[in-house]
């Protein structure tokens, strides 16, 4: 099958998070399956600057893997040559699946696959959640009339939890919806650096700190994120845990001169510490080597980091705008509402619980969600909406 994936951008472009990785490990898992092919269609935005890639031409990632970066005109907002050459990219292929709403590039993709009568799956990424579409309702709702709506009924949609599947649903209720979840490279978070609490702390905050619990989290800081509840819930878990300590990690997305004004009104300065972006083999001892991942997400369709963090073996609290109800099944963490009140409550249990036990459970859950598996459920979904179309 040959599969072509329009994503507005793409690995390295990992300033934009977790959803960069899921394509990545998706498609690399995709390949290994015999008369598969994916052709990746993208742009070298990479937040405000441009990758330093080759544009405009096919790069061959690995075996039945491409990738073309058009160039950008006005970053992160339209690419000419995307415009007028992405029908090219789709002509041959047996599918096309464009990824997020509310960029240039999957219009343009829904429109040639339209006209090219070749079967479209569209992947929203989080961003029909009712918190995403409140920010710039009018020009978000003019773009669901005018891009999405003509084509409805010719559209195939990927949902990656029963939460954002009904997103979809309040939007475009006769809309044909699979759930498949993201995944994780489960063995590459078994490869880990064992530290001491002042081994850590030097590490991330590049000074030695007693802790009795280092709670993390970690996230673009914007708004959505809800930082701010984390930071006050964290306050209040400061006065049953009085020397435990909250690290955030993320790049900064407009936030952050907020966060440290928050910070420093409640005195926290030498508790809470905003350490920027991590990834590599230090994302995965910066997970594994906590006592608690918390995010207080407004909403999440899946959230990357809570499963790499259970992956790493270190228990969650995610709250209900997120689809973490598993991590209660398990035992392995805390799904609660939103609030400063019940974020701190649950925090506070989960640090109370069996270390071991819950660092069992945290990778017992994660293995369900390896990449393997998650490749195979999007095959079987781009074969299922090929074959209905034939």
């Amino acid at each position: 099958m040959k599969i072509s994936i329009v994503i507005p951008s793409f690995y390295p472009a990992t300033i934009y998070g977790g959803p960069i990785f899921s394509s990545l490990n998706t498609i690399k898992e995709l390949v290994k399956i015999k008369d598969t092919q994916v052709w990746v269609s993208t742009t070298n935005a990479n937040m405000t600057k441009k990758l330093d890639v080759n544009s405009n031409t096919w790069i061959s990632f690995e075996s039945n893997f491409y990738v073309k970066y058009y160039n950008e005109t006005k970053i992160n907002f339209i690419s000419v040559s995307l415009l007028f050459s992405l029908w090219k990219d789709l002509i041959n292929k047996d599918i096309v699946h464009a990824q997020y709403i509310f960029s240039t590039p999957t219009p343009i993709s829904i429109l040639y696959a339209f006209l090219l009568k070749k079967p479209i799956i569209l992947s929203p990424r989080g961003a029909l959640c009712h918190w995403c579409l409140a920010q710039g309702s009018s020009y978000k709702s003019l773009w669901l009339s005018v891009f999405i709506k003509p084509f409805i009924k010719h559209i195939y949609w990927h949902a990656t939890a029963q939460q954002e599947k009904d997103e979809i649903l309040a939007l475009f209720p006769t809309a044909k919806i699979k759930i498949i979840p993201n995944g994780i490279e489960y063995k590459r978070y078994q490869n880990i650096n064992k530290l001491t609490v002042s081994e850590y702390t030097k590490k991330f905050i590049k000074q030695k700190i007693v802790a009795s619990n280092i709670i993390i989290s970690m996230g673009r800081l914007q708004k959505k994120k809800g930082f701010d509840i984390l930071i006050d819930a964290f306050n209040d878990v400061l006065k049953t845990k009085s020397d435990a300590i909250l690290l955030i990690a993320g790049e900064d997305e407009g936030e952050k001169e907020n966060l440290l004004q928050q910070i420093k009104n409640l005195s926290l300065e030498t508790k809470i510490f905003l350490i920027g972006n991590i990834d590599n083999q230090d994302k995965i001892d910066f997970f594994a080597n906590a006592d608690l991942f918390v995010l207080a997400s407004h909403n999440e369709n899946f959230g990357n980091v809570y499963i790499e963090s259970l992956a790493s073996g270190t228990p969650i609290v995610a709250t209900k705008g997120t689809p973490w109800k598993e991590v209660n099944e398990y035992n392995c963490g805390q799904w609660v509402n939103n609030t400063t009140e019940e974020l701190g409550k649950a925090m506070i249990m989960v640090l109370k619980q069996d270390k071991k036990l819950m660092q069992y459970n945290a990778k017992r859950l994660a293995k369900k969600y390896d990449w393997s598996i998650i490749a195979k459920e999007f095959l079987n979904y781009y074969t299922s909406v090929c074959q209905t179309n034939c």
